[in-house]
């Protein structure tokens, strides 16, 4: 039986104010926008780096990059989940300041966490030995760090600093768990284990390494001797100027600035489970409307903040919780349609359903919020449903990313499908007629960066104007 479950990472919208900062560039994205599937871990906005402090500038765990080197990260991961791997980034864009206080730190005293990161170095020597860079490939946007997430890997751990260092070349499982798989040693280990060809790790990380590298390397990023995580798009030529503008939280306004569809479902009030559903293209720098609205169900508890590309203060509604029978409200990409026929009439990415095609609910499995072939994956959930068995509610649908990447309880299976009737709500879905559901899928392009744009009429118009939502 389905289950909801939910629970929200909350961040302030207001970005902090930095005096004399330089303007974001135009051709510089945040990642989740192009791939929210990507997992980030954002070592520099948090004490939790070789340094022991947040870097000058990170006043927010957003990875940025330039647009033609995310799209290009957006494409290795879509080919490592056809392996059944994925990526978590540590690293992206980094702000020259954040560069210089990486040297002001290697010529001051101490060494909070040093047995973790570099127990067995001097930290003057971080430049000659090549760990650190007096210029870095980060600051010019089309540098990442990463790492390699698999069904293997050990769950992640909350770092806080009470946690004791442990040395980052320590075997897999005594080392800090930053829920990826074993690459040999930890992130920013500066070590020699950590060189990407260094031959004493394990056969597992040094498939591990080569399964990262052959991925990365498909789409035009070259690797780093020293550091297996550290990797440089080289398909883009002007990207050759160092930047120093801050990494702040993400403007939902820019969130829409790579779109060119939106769907807007906005409903009376929170607690109504009836909404209208209006399609935009973009003209220029404003939307349009695309032919008539219709009218969709929602949730049969109405709507409340659910985990989307757009952080929101709790004080602005009601906060979605597992099994509250409520639909998730703010700003989502779609993924993969599917439905009962082996093909269908659209651009879209297509799952045709088979009887053993599973949504997994169970937020303990490493499968959780995904849709499974359960007569080829290992079983390791309590909870699922079954697409086949919902009458004809699934003969059509589009996966709506919420919760992507999943976070345990907070929410799994939220998809556009058909309705039951007009007057059927669903325990949390956006569900239409039939009819209108095949000419939104046809009528979907993801090269236009289409986006679902949901909440109620009050709200829609309290944050228009601060996210830049067309006129409704």
């Amino acid at each position: 039986m389905r289950r909801l479950l939910c629970k929200i990472l909350f961040l302030s919208l207001a970005a902090p104010y930095l005096a004399g900062a330089e303007p974001r560039p135009g051709h510089m994205v945040y990642l989740r926008t192009v791939d929210p599937s990507i997992e980030q871990d954002i070592r520099y906005a948090s004490p939790h780096n070789f340094t022991g402090h947040v870097l000058d500038g990170y006043a927010a765990p957003e990875c940025l990059l330039s647009l033609e080197a995310a799209k290009a990260l957006a494409r290795v991961q879509t080919a490592l989940r056809t392996q059944g791997y994925g990526l978590k980034v540590f690293d992206c864009y980094r702000p020259s300041r954040a560069v210089a206080d990486m040297g002001r730190f290697a010529t001051e005293p101490g060494d909070p966490l040093k047995a973790e990161f570099y127990p067995r170095l001097d930290k003057k020597d971080f430049w000659r030995l090549g760990y650190v860079a007096r210029v870095s490939n980060h600051s010019k946007g089309n540098t990442v760090d990463l790492t390699l997430t698999g069904p293997q890997a050990l769950p992640a751990d909350t770092w806080t600093p009470a946690v004791a260092p442990v040395d980052c070349t320590a075997p897999y499982g005594q080392r800090w768990h930053d829920g990826a798989l074993d690459m040999g040693t930890g992130f920013d280990c500066f070590d020699e284990p950590a060189h990407t060809d260094n031959p004493t790790i394990n056969a597992v990380a040094k498939q591990n390494r080569q399964t990262l590298s052959r991925a990365m390397e498909k789409e035009g990023f070259a690797g780093y001797s020293k550091e297996w995580w550290h990797f440089t798009y080289t398909r883009d030529a002007a990207l050759q100027n160092v930047m120093d503008f801050p990494i702040t939280p993400l403007d939902p306004g820019s969130v829409l600035g790579t779109s060119h569809q939106l769907i807007v479902v906005t409903t009376k009030t929170w607690t109504d489970s009836q909404g209208t559903a209006q399609r935009y293209e973009r003209q220029g720098n404003t939307f349009r409307p695309y032919e008539a609205p219709f009218p969709v169900v929602l949730g049969k508890s109405g709507l409340a903040w659910g985990k989307g590309l757009t952080p929101v203060d709790p004080q602005d509604g009601p906060i979605k919780r597992e099994g509250d029978g409520k639909a998730p409200a703010g700003i989502f990409k779609l993924g993969t349609a599917f439905g009962y026929d082996t093909t269908a009439d659209t651009r879209l990415p297509y799952l045709a359903l088979t009887p053993a095609i599973e949504c997994v609910d169970d937020s303990q499995s490493t499968h959780y919020n995904q849709l499974v072939d359960g007569a080829t994956v290992a079983k390791d959930w309590n909870s699922s449903e079954h697409m086949r068995s919902m009458d004809e509610l699934y003969r059509q649908g589009i996966v709506i990313q919420h919760n992507t990447p999943p976070s345990p309880a907070s929410g799994s299976c939220i998809f556009f499908h058909v309705w039951r009737s007009p007057t059927s709500p669903t325990l949390g879905c956006t569900a239409m007629d039939q009819a209108d559901m095949a000419r939104l899928l046809s009528w979907l392009d993801p090269r236009q960066s289409p986006l679902l744009i949901q909440m109620p009429e009050e709200q829609y118009q309290h944050f228009s104007e601060r996210w830049n939502l067309p006129g409704h």
